[in-house]
């Protein structure tokens, strides 16, 4: 007999005695008891028993009683396909079926998955119907045939269609009508998915890892580790009820953190068309624009209003590289993105240091940088002093080009 197989003969046993054997008991009683367990767990005698018991149980992916403890339905055995579509879904993730039914004959499933000399379950070689399986199957008590055909009964094709008002259900709009979805729990996957969460966490290499840690010393591949986890129960004291899987799994299972991401505040727009529409608005640059309002309204010309406007002109420009600054700073190659296929070459160089190379090497973008720039000044003036009526000229422009320029011409770190 195979060595899982007796191991797992003496520990039913072991459970058996410790439950029947009482203190209490005459020897005669004691010795009655070694004797009735002795037939009852050896392989003729409890063989076609729980061949029998095995109809008690069904195999499912999807059981009904994750739902609720009294919920019946078809025993699902879902088959869907591998599909590369990025979902964590049945068909893209392989995992062991479950099993349901009653409890008092999950003992059968616990035998039919104990691993043979070739490390595959007492349940594949019935499936496959392996010579191996025949050896130990052959008892005078029941033929092969009858105990395959019983215990692979677990397994049967369930071809009704039955749901339970226990079940959580869902309207899913289909064309013009919508279909009741019964909702139910993929047990395996969620196994899966406590088994990796239990390995990242609690692993040998996790646990050296934070003893590192824990003695302030250095570790070379140090750890994973996951927040926010939240533990949910089914079954309560008797997780056994629900299913094989719910049961080994002490009736808990994981589930992720899946609150909405907390976005970073950014004082900044990536320009995905124009930088001076996208990255720039008149009204962050109202006081500004005002000041120097107020200062080419004054009906006089001399030195110290001059050097006013200049003042606050290139204020505004600093302002605005600024900004450029702020977008410089963000991740090398943004500009490549889709979404900013739009964007000028000019400005992608200006902006983005995946282009580092052009900048330092080619002026033709400095020039559409200075005209856009320059244009940008004076339509966002205009807009924001609307109330005055004054319209700038192209004498204007040529001025605040020139500032435009000078600013330009005197930041050698950020263009050059």
């Amino acid at each position: 007999m195979n060595q899982k197989i007796s191991e797992f003969f003496v520990e039913r046993k072991t459970a058996y005695l410790k439950a029947k054997i009482k203190p209490s008991l005459s020897t005669e009683e004691e010795t009655q008891i070694l004797a009735d367990a002795e037939d009852r767990f050896c392989l003729s005698t409890w063989l076609p028993d729980a061949a029998k018991r095995a109809s008690q149980l069904s195999m499912v992916s999807h059981p009904s009683k994750f739902s609720h403890p009294s919920a019946k339905t078809s025993s699902v055995i879902a088959k869907s396909n591998h599909v590369n579509d990025g979902y964590l879904r049945s068909g893209n993730i392989e995992y062991e079926l479950d099993v349901f039914g009653n409890a008092a004959a999950m003992d059968v499933f616990k035998f039919l998955s104990l691993k043979l000399e070739d490390d595959k379950s007492i349940f594949s070689h019935l499936e496959e119907d392996s010579s191996i399986i025949k050896l130990v199957f052959t008892i005078p008590t029941a033929s092969y045939e009858s105990l395959k055909n019983d215990f692979l009964s677990i397994k049967k094709i369930d071809t009704s269609c039955k749901t339970d008002h226990l079940i959580k259900q869902v309207y899913f709009p289909v064309n013009d009508d919508y279909h009741l979805l019964s909702v139910l729990t993929p047990s395996g996957l969620l196994t899966l998915l406590k088994t990796r969460v239990d390995n990242i966490r609690f692993s040998d290499e996790t646990k050296t890892a934070k003893e590192y840690r824990r003695k302030n010393e250095y570790h070379a591949l140090g750890y994973d580790d996951l927040f926010d986890l939240t533990v949910t129960g089914f079954g309560g004291t008797q997780p056994q009820n629900v299913s094989v899987l719910n049961s080994q799994n002490a009736g808990r299972a994981y589930l992720l953190s899946s609150t909405p991401p907390k976005l970073k505040h950014r004082d900044i727009r990536l320009p995905n068309q124009d930088f001076f529409k996208n990255s720039l608005r008149p009204s962050q640059f109202k006081d500004s624009f005002q000041t120097l309002h107020s200062l080419m309204i004054v009906p006089v010309n001399n030195v110290h209003l001059r050097n006013g406007i200049s003042n606050t002109l290139k204020y505004i420009i600093d302002q605005v590289l600024q900004r450029a600054f702020k977008i410089r700073s963000s991740t090398i190659g943004w500009s490549n993105a889709e979404h900013y296929q739009f964007l000028p070459l000019a400005q992608r160089i200006w902006l983005d240091d995946e282009h580092i190379s052009k900048r330092q090497n080619e002026d033709e973008w400095i020039n559409q940088i200075n005209r856009n720039f320059a244009r940008w000044i004076l339509q966002a003036y205009e807009f924001t002093c609307k109330d005055s009526h004054i319209k700038l000229s192209d004498h204007e422009l040529h001025e605040i080009r020139n500032y435009v320029d000078e600013a330009l011409a005197n930041d050698q770190e950020f263009f050059r």
